[in-house]
């Protein structure tokens, strides 16, 4: 835990500083009036008829000093709520266990099966954080605007001395210590981030390595598997190609020996059509002779010879419609045993093809086997790689998530490098009203002095109009912050009763000096046209 109390600087800032339209001089007795009147017009004057309620009386107007914590950290400045009223909720994602899915896969990369079924076990373990965690940083301050107007404000900063004298310096609730706590709480948060990221990314690493090196054993071991298989391949073969030789072989002595066979029965059926042709060729010849003779006889008148070479014709023609019968029998023949003769040889060799299959079933089996095993080692080597990435894009997730992460951390607190701790204390008029039935607290925050322009001027006689343009308050963001105090007082009595003795003995009204010193500033305000004559008279009555 860092040590604050021996390297704090403590700082004042002024309640209020001339705008940048305002050229005239401004007094710190004008503003201690301006408060003063706004005090009174702010003050219950007992007003109602019916149910009339108690006139207020002004306890104390002290300008009272909020303590504000500025601390370097990390090249930026983290600002801290002294009073402790800001506390800075963080939410922050919880890593499921990043070392027991390291030490899953180290246990599991002896064999690729188990490597495997790790990563399919673990496919979904970083696809979303374990949950959220609340870290509270007492005291932080991020609100962006709060933190910029506070940053132009310490230009007007100095160094606090024996101005703290006059005013309420309200001690810090929340005290170095615990300062140094929430830094070391925020350091922590930090530091415990930056070891995600690096353990997220050395577990992707981790990852990455170990399926190249799964990868790279299966592919050694695919070209092991290939050489295996190619070399039992290379083995069979050569038997393979021997028996269907063979086989082969005999199918064509079986197809030579039927086709000889058929060719027989062709070669008769043939030679006996070949004998029919010629006769009926020698009968046709006859028969034209015959015909001729006839004719012959017919001329001579010889009909004995006529009638013998007719009886001749007559038998020639009965015998040439029987062969030509007898040729159409034999085509038929012919036909049938050449379809027989295809029908059979085709059987002669389809017949062998199953015994080229059988042949072949050794050497189709080793093929078979070496193109699954082939199939399966490809799938195997694409899922792992699937997997794996699939894996790396959910962690790659996280990380850039962590790393936002680490961005939001980083950035918190203002841009502004210093080089030591700051206590800064904002001021603010605290008022206190009483009645017999209790007291009113009222703020009135950090201004800017504004000047009597057209605008002003033309708000006309009435003073209030015209002091809000003289004191406007230059950051809603603090002003905001400064209105806790009044909540701050009512909810809690210690807190109420440190402020209220520190406004007793700051108050302005208590001394004959500050009230000398008010009445210059009424008297100036006048001057410049900021009240009436009739209003400083009401407020000189009040003094």
């Amino acid at each position: 835990m860092r040590n604050l109390d021996k390297k704090v600087r403590k700082l004042i800032l002024p309640f209020a500083v001339p705008a940048k339209d305002r050229y005239i001089p401004f007094t710190k007795d004008m503003e201690m009036a301006a408060i003063f009147y706004l005090a009174e017009r702010d003050r219950k004057k007992g007003e109602g008829r019916v149910l009339k309620k108690p006139e207020e009386k002004l306890a104390f107007i002290a300008e009272t000093c909020y303590p504000i914590w500025l601390i370097p950290w990390k090249g930026r400045t983290l600002i801290f709520d002294g009073l402790e009223f800001t506390n800075q909720s963080i939410s922050y994602d919880v890593l499921p266990d990043v070392k027991a899915f390291d030490s899953d896969l180290q246990a599991s990369s002896r064999s690729r099966e188990a490597y495997c079924a790790a990563l399919s076990q673990n496919a979904s373990y970083f696809q979303k954080f374990s949950g959220k965690e609340e870290k509270t940083i007492e005291g932080l301050i991020r609100n962006p605007a709060f933190m910029q107007d506070l940053m132009n404000y310490l230009q007007d900063a100095e160094d606090i001395g024996k101005v703290a004298t006059t005013k309420a310096i309200l001690s810090p609730t929340l005290d170095a210590s615990e300062v140094s706590a929430s830094i070391d709480k925020l350091s922590d948060l930090r530091d415990k981030i930056e070891e995600e990221i690096k353990n997220l990314s050395k577990s992707m690493r981790s990852l990455s390595k170990g399926t190249r090196e799964q990868v790279k054993a299966l592919q050694t071991e695919m070209k092991k598997t290939m050489k295996e298989f190619d070399k039992r391949i290379k083995k069979v073969k050569p038997k393979v190609r021997e028996k269907i030789t063979k086989i082969k072989e005999k199918r064509d002595e079986e197809v030579t020996r039927i086709s000889k066979k058929y060719d027989r029965k062709l070669c008769t059926l043939h030679q006996n059509r070949v004998r029919i042709e010629r006769t009926l060729e020698r009968l046709s010849n006859d028969r034209e002779r015959y015909e001729a003779d006839i004719k012959g006889s017919r001329e001579n008148k010889d009909e004995a010879g006529e009638f013998q070479i007719t009886e001749k014709l007559d038998k020639i023609k009965k015998k040439i419609p029987s062969l030509n019968k007898e040729i159409k029998n034999i085509d038929r023949k012919i036909e049938n045993v050449e379809d027989a003769k295809k029908i059979e040889v085709s059987r002669a060799r389809t017949k062998p093809d199953d015994r080229i299959e059988e042949a072949m079933k050794a050497l189709r089996d080793i093929e078979a086997a070496k193109e699954a095993r082939v199939r399966l080692e490809h799938q195997e080597l694409a899922d792992l790689g699937e997997r794996t990435s699939s894996i790396i894009k959910q962690i790659d997730v996280m990380i850039k998530t962590k790393e936002v992460s680490l961005n939001e951390t980083n950035s918190m607190g203002a841009l502004e490098r210093r080089r030591k701790n700051a206590l800064v204390y904002l001021p603010v008029y605290f008022v206190c009203y009483e009645t017999e039935v209790g007291k009113r607290y009222v703020v009135y925050p950090p201004s800017y002095v504004g000047s009597m322009g057209i605008k002003t001027k033309l708000k006309g006689v009435f003073g209030a109009g015209k002091m809000k343009s003289f004191l406007q308050s230059r950051s809603q963001a603090i002003a905001d912050l400064l209105d806790q105090l009044v909540y701050l007082t009512q909810e809690n009595p210690v807190f109420e009763k440190e402020i209220t003795e520190a406004g007793i003995k700051a108050n302005i009204l208590r001394t004959t000096e500050s009230q000398v010193g008010i009445k210059r500033g009424v008297t100036e305000l006048r001057d410049n046209g900021w009240i009436s004559e009739n209003e400083v008279q009401v407020l000189s009555q009040h003094l």
